[in-house]
């Protein structure tokens, strides 16, 4: 694919990622948060984060302020990340102990 196909479907994408958190916690943050976003992590991750506040919003009544929002769901999409990345870690180190132990197959 193209630079140019790739750089239009991740517009897209955040698009849509605008539109969830548009519909299920309303005010949106600035474009350059979706910007650093989109960046920083995987857009299933943005996605989860934008439902995991939505939740939390939804259960302290929605009393979230704007900034409470941004701030809970860019914690919420670090911490996914980081396990992620751990978990990621994880799966290599067992692969090469099988593959130390002649054991073939996937994880």
């Amino acid at each position: 694919m193209r630079l140019r196909q790739l750089d239009e479907q991740s517009t897209l994408k955040s698009d849509d990622l605008k539109t969830l958190w548009a519909k299920t916690l309303g005010e949106l943050p600035d474009d350059e948060q979706f910007y650093l976003w989109t960046n920083l992590h995987t857009l299933e991750v943005v996605r989860q984060a934008i439902l995991k506040t939505a939740g939390k919003n939804l259960q302290t009544g929605k009393t979230m302020t704007a900034e409470h929002k941004v701030r809970f769901a860019s914690k919420v999409m670090l911490t996914i990340t980081s396990q992620n990345t751990a978990n990621a870690r994880n799966r290599e180190s067992l692969r090469q102990e099988f593959e130390r132990d002649g054991v073939k197959g996937e994880l």
